[in-house]
């Protein structure tokens, strides 16, 4: 178990500070937290803080690999301390929802130390995205949930200078990785979000959401490992479409 400290924040998402939210669920945190660690149990840990923390603070806990399960998952601690609202005329009025993320990389990410990894890593961009991206409903007071679809910046700027991966789409699971109770009965609903190439983004109208995550993960094994180097299958769509 450790903590991660780090000296600057990474922005994606166009985010910009704003004034604070005030926190209705503290409490919520530790329980994603001791949900997580009996979910993936037998684990190394470590939580890095949020310095920023506007419009909320969001950490993001990591899960080390193991060798039955040979992969780090991370989860947002702090999303769930303020809810989402459903859009007006959605559902009725007052209608609330609770979520956090999560993501999965593949036990060979390049992080520069294996069991000592820091924030100022390179290769910690994902941490980052995770942070941002569960500020973002709340910056812009909106609702995120399955279909949900967001480039990096208005450009659709890379996320890194090693990958051309620069927007996402949210995906929701069944069980026990897409939703979790707390003490007080009320839900909080598992995001993750699926890397998705610019022309990918474009393509979400015309073949929709749920045809477009059909193709990434027939293209990628059927895993919802993040790989910076996948194949791009809205290229693949439009080469079929000329020939």
């Amino acid at each position: 178990m450790s903590i991660g400290i780090h000296k600057g924040q990474r922005r994606f998402f166009a985010m910009t500070d704003t004034k604070r939210i005030p926190l209705i669920h503290r409490g919520y945190g530790p329980q994603v937290q001791s949900y997580f660690r009996n979910l993936f149990p037998h684990r190394e840990w470590k939580v890095f803080s949020d310095s920023i923390g506007n419009p909320l603070p969001v950490d993001v806990e990591m899960l080390y690999p193991t060798i039955e399960e040979p992969f780090y998952l991370l989860h947002t601690i702090g999303m769930s301390a303020v809810p989402m609202h459903y859009p007006a005329g959605e559902l009725p009025r007052g209608k609330e929802t609770y979520s956090e993320l999560c993501m999965i990389l593949p036990a060979d990410w390049p992080f520069g130390k294996k069991r000592n990894i820091s924030l100022d890593d390179s290769q910690a961009w994902p941490i980052w995205l995770l942070m941002e991206l569960g500020r973002f409903p709340h910056m812009h007071q909106i609702w995120m949930s399955y279909g949900f679809a967001l480039p990096n910046t208005e450009a659709c700027e890379p996320f890194s200078p090693t990958t051309d991966l620069s927007g996402v789409i949210i995906v929701q699971f069944e069980g026990d990785l897409g939703e979790l109770q707390m003490e007080d009965g009320t839900n909080i609903e598992l995001l993750m979000p699926i890397l998705i190439y610019k022309e990918e983004m474009e393509l979400v109208d015309e073949i929709g959401i749920d045809e477009l995550v059909e193709k990434i993960l027939d293209h990628n094994g059927g895993s919802f490992l993040l790989d910076i180097n996948r194949v791009n299958v809205a290229r693949r769509i439009i080469s079929k479409k000329i020939l």
